[in-house]
């Protein structure tokens, strides 16, 4: 053995691994025995070649490698940076940190299939995944510790019911183009994302679930941000500002006025300036408007923000990072980064009075802003109401222009005729998106029994998500807006 062997050799000998006991077996071999777990260190000499090193752990129960390399013995640095990585995994070999996921069908049988599926999936990438599969009523009733409960599509209607008897997992369901196909990858990139998990393979910095993990965790980035939301109602609309120092709220405000715009926006920049706000030194505004937004521009029903660069004008009026986001949008965000139920949502936003409404969506974690920002934007279709008499039993049919407008005002404004109206609204975004919950922010309707009774004279109500009335819009929005615009500071920055 060389110098550098022996000296390497001794080093090793001398090291105290917690919890282990080490043996010196012979000059070319040593042993680091614990509980569960034994390692070992190897020497192979060779004439006219460095000495090379084997380092091994072997679970005891199964006879695994839970460990092993060889390399040649070339820097002292280097072989011990190698066997501290393995004294580590001796440490902690006992430790369990496994992560146990239930998956539920009808009788169990399917679900057993993909946990084996599954399970292949996790050995061959060396994760720490456990996989039980029961029907659906077995697990209900016989409980149990899990980190998460899979659902098959079948059976992912009974998601409340599952999440009141397994209060402790996460609780979601498989979405059916993955089931149908067995993609045990794809379920378990699916599994890592929702659980948070940061060995995930793929980290995409766009994904919002990466923000959600940040906030559940208090860990959002320690950033200063001004954020202002613009919301308008038929009579009286509101622009509303927060400054926030990380994820402190610093001072904010509101504004009412009948009618608001981009030089709303400017006059707030403007005052915060002469109060002594260093604007400059911000590292990014969040605008949250109505309309749809496209690179920074609204170019759809933005009524006093339309067809302004908002992004470039204030950019060239005060020095400041600014993004820009439909008001909707950054709600959706706000009501998906809150809470960790659900990875798809749709955020439904109507004002009483209105016809139509806005609606964001989040899905698998990325929002959906689509061509031009349009994703969402109902105003869009135009509707009038001639073309949905089936809504309107009982109102006068419309023979004029004014007797339309009229007709449409009768409508908007009577909770009652509006039920029918704002389910054909839901009914086309859940064939598109298939959101797990829609979040309903609607003065007029707030009864969710009564919505889903109405959605399902037209649709199976198993495909009927979870609904939630909301009453906080505008604290979705400022929290929406606020992740959206540390989501880009940290792209960015990445």
């Amino acid at each position: 053995m060389e110098e550098l062997g022996r000296t390497f050799r001794d080093w090793v000998a001398a090291q105290k691994v917690d919890g282990c006991t080490t043996t010196v077996l012979d000059d070319d071999h040593i042993a680091i025995k614990h509980e569960c777990m034994t390692g070992q260190v190897n020497f192979y000499c060779f004439d006219d070649m460095p000495d090379v090193v084997e380092l091994a752990v072997t679970d005891d129960a199964t006879g695994e490698n839970r460990f092993f390399l060889h390399f040649e013995l070339e820097d002292l640095e280097r072989a011990q940076n190698l066997f501290n990585e393995m004294k580590g995994l001796l440490e902690t070999a006992c430790e369990s940190n496994t992560t146990r996921v239930l998956l539920c069908c009808t009788v169990g049988m399917t679900t057993t299939m993909f946990a084996n599926k599954m399970t292949e999936v996790t050995k061959t990438l060396s994760l720490d995944y456990t996989f039980e599969a029961k029907a659906l009523e077995d697990a209900k009733r016989e409980g149990g510790a899990y980190d998460a409960v899979m659902l098959a599509p079948q059976v992912g209607f009974r998601r409340r019911e599952v999440a009141e008897a397994l209060p402790d997992a996460t609780v979601f369901e498989i979405p059916a183009r993955i089931f149908a196909r067995y993609d045990g990858a794809g379920a378990l990139r699916m599994l890592m994302g929702v659980l948070g998990d940061e060995s995930l393979a793929v980290s995409d910095p766009t994904d919002l679930r990466v923000m959600r993990t940040m906030h559940k965790n208090a860990e959002l980035p320690a950033k200063t941000v001004l954020i202002i939301s613009a919301i308008r109602r038929p009579h009286i609309s509101s622009i509303s500002w927060r400054l926030f120092d990380g994820y402190k709220l610093v001072a904010s405000d509101e504004v009412h006025k009948p009618d608001i715009g981009f030089m709303d926006i400017v006059d707030i920049m403007a005052t915060l300036r002469y109060k002594g706000v260093d604007l400059e030194s911000l590292d990014a505004v969040g605008i949250a408007v109505p309309g749809s937004v496209d690179y920074g521009t609204v170019t759809f029903s933005g009524f006093g923000f339309a067809d302004w660069n908002i992004e470039k004008e204030l950019k060239d009026r005060f020095g400041v990072h600014v993004f820009v986001d439909n008001n909707a949008n950054a709600g959706a965000v706000g009501c998906y980064v809150s809470q960790d139920t659900y990875d798809s949502v749709t955020l439904h936003t109507q004002q009483t009075g209105m016809l139509v409404g806005g609606q964001g969506t989040v899905c698998n974690g990325h929002l959906l802003r689509g061509h031009k920002g349009m994703a969402g934007e109902l105003g869009a279709l135009n509707w009038r109401v001639d073309v949905m008499d089936e809504c309107y039993e009982g109102v006068e049919p419309a023979d004029s222009s004014a007797m339309t407008v009229h007709r449409e005002q009768q409508i908007a404004w009577s909770g009652e005729q509006m039920l029918p109206v704002l389910a054909t609204m839901l009914q086309a975004n859940i064939a598109i998106a298939a959101p797990d919950a829609i979040y309903i922010n609607y003065d007029l309707v707030d009864d969710m029994n009564a919505l889903r009774a109405e959605l399902a004279k037209g649709m199976p109500e198993e495909f009927i998500p979870d609904l939630i009335h909301i009453t906080d819009y505008h604290e979705k929005i400022f929290l929406g807006e606020l992740a959206l615009v540390l989501q880009r500071l940290t792209t960015s920055a990445k």
